[in-house]
């Protein structure tokens, strides 16, 4: 396929080597594009990508577009739905609180939520962070009882059904990934803290770290500046229609928790950096955000508070992928080399993870360790 450059497609902010130390030979700018050339044309949904090192950016960069309506260009600066990246900051959301002392990790977590029918032995809040509790899935939920993402559906309601469910396994008896039993951590924050998730992450998290973009969204009608849409591609022989794409955005659905979380490239880099630098909770905050989960078993877990323990060619990275809609992002960092890199996607068939590594090894390879058969 022949690719050509558009510059009302795309929007680049190139930042001068010399403001990130580098190991090595900083990779060649082209080889970058070329990762994401695909959607470097006219009326192709795209991705935002931001990499980072030592707490600066050497490279953010949008491609495609936000809006096919509108034919309006990914920049940095564009809002995406992050599906479960969102889950990180509910999990900050509560570590904050248990540094607070407005709860604790292993509280029962009817202590909070007496709505949820008496377990024993009980779930406590650390269970749940940790996908570790029992508590069923609330999409699985939702479409077992024939109810859809793309109607309004109050908390109140979802949390009644998840308290119809039985466990689907003992409290502690193994990791299970629980959309439900993050909705649930978003009301022990809210019944915690006495302010909503999004009010008390507006004032803990984003606020302090200066991410003015970023929100937890429970209003279905709010207006979100720059926000962009969510795409599927149609299927090929499709009839009477214009385009590649159609639009997959559920405008109705804010149970924010599992999901719900909006923001840009820009200000991840502030929550980037707070990794190294934090300015949230105290001293033992990043341990707690590190505490990987613990199966009754003793079996250690490699997720922690909604961030996952990984290696990419022999180097440790902790991150989290998102999907809901046609949105689907990822990020990953590097805590040894000091170097993050996020991407977020528009269309529901991107795989970011995939584009957010190739990107990694252009700036890491040196430091790599080389497969069987090659990279």
């Amino acid at each position: 396929m022949n690719y050509f450059f558009r510059p009302a497609a795309l929007s680049i902010v190139l930042v001068p080597m010399f403001a990130a130390p580098a190991i090595g030979q900083e990779p060649p700018l082209p080889q970058i594009d070329a990762i994401f050339a695909e959607f470097d044309r006219t009326g192709s949904v795209g991705c935002a990508v931001g990499v980072v090192r030592d707490g600066a950016f050497v490279y953010k960069k949008g491609y495609g577009y936000a809006s096919l309506d509108w034919d309006i260009p990914i920049t940095p600066n564009t809002v995406f739905y992050m599906g479960s990246v969102s889950k990180q900051f509910t999990a900050a959301a509560i570590a904050l609180l248990a540094h607070e002392g407005k709860l604790d990790l292993d509280d029962d977590i009817r202590q909070y939520l007496p709505e949820l029918p008496p377990r024993d032995p009980p779930v406590t809040i650390r269970q749940v962070v940790h996908h570790m509790s029992g508590v069923p899935d609330m999409y699985r939920v939702m479409r077992q009882n024939d109810l859809t993402t793309w109607n309004r559906f109050s908390r109140i309601a979802a949390l009644e059904l998840i308290a119809q469910q039985e466990l689907d396994f003992a409290p502690g008896e193994r990791y299970s990934y629980s959309n439900g039993g993050y909705l649930l951590l978003s009301m022990v924050v809210e019944r915690a803290s006495g302010k909503s998730l999004r009010e008390y992450t507006t004032e803990k998290i984003f606020a302090p770290l200066g991410m003015r973009d970023t929100h937890f969204h429970d209003d279905p009608v709010h207006i979100v500046k720059r926000r962009a849409m969510s795409y599927a591609r149609r299927e090929a022989g499709d009839q009477g229609v214009e385009g590649n794409y159609y639009q997959s955005y559920q405008g109705n659905f804010a149970l924010p928790g599992a999901g719900g979380l909006y923001s840009t490239v820009e200000d991840l880099l502030q929550w980037d950096r707070n990794f190294a630098n934090n300015r949230l909770g105290g001293a033992d905050f990043m341990e707690i955000l590190h505490t990987k989960g613990v199966l009754n078993s003793g079996e250690e877990l490699d997720y922690a508070f909604a961030i996952r323990e990984g290696e990419h060619r022999g180097l440790e990275t902790w991150g989290h992928t998102g999907s809901f809609m046609g949105f689907k992002t990822v990020y990953i960092r590097y805590p040894e080399q000091k170097f993050s890199t996020w991407v977020l996607c528009n269309m529901g068939e991107i795989v970011p993870a995939n584009y957010a590594r190739q990107v990694a090894e252009l700036f890491l390879a040196g430091e790599m360790v080389e497969r069987d058969g090659g990279f």
